[in-house]
C-alpha cells in the first residue's frame, strides 16, 4: 500500500519496468506490514533480451514488451538473494488452512 492504495507489484512488466528499489520495497511491505508471504511471477519471454522483435508491433506494445529485457536476469538475482523462497503448493495449502480456521 502506499497512499492508501494497492501497487501492483507482484513481477512481470512493473518488474522489469520499474526500477528494483520498488519491487523490494513492495514486497517487504507485504511481508512485515501484512505478514503475509508475496506471490511473484514472470514470464518466460521476460528473461530472453535476444528474442526476435515484432517490427510492425505498435509502439505501446513494443514499450511495453521491450523495455528492461536485458535488465531482467540481474534484476531476478537481487531478488532470489534479497528473499526466502517457497513453493506454491506449500503456500496454498497454508493460507487455506488459515482460511478455514478463521471461518470456523
Amino acid at each position: 500500500m502506499f497512499a492508501g492504495k494497492r501497487l501492483a507489484a507482484g513481477g512481470g512488466g512493473f518488474f522489469r519496468v520499474l526500477p528494483y528499489s520498488f519491487s523490494r520495497w513492495a514486497i517487504r511491505q507485504v511481508n512485515r506490514r501484512e505478514g503475509r508471504p508475496a506471490v511473484f511471477y514472470f514470464h518466460p519471454w521476460e528473461i530472453d533480451p535476444q528474442q526476435p522483435r515484432v517490427p510492425t508491433a505498435p509502439l505501446k506494445s513494443k514499450l511495453r514488451h521491450y523495455t528492461n529485457l536485458e535488465a531482467m536476469a540481474g534484476k531476478l538475482r537481487q531478488l532470489i538473494f534479497d528473499f526466502p523462497w517457497g513453493r506454491m503448493d506449500v503456500l496454498a495449502a497454508r493460507e487455506a488452512a488459515k482460511a478455514v480456521s478463521l471461518a470456523a
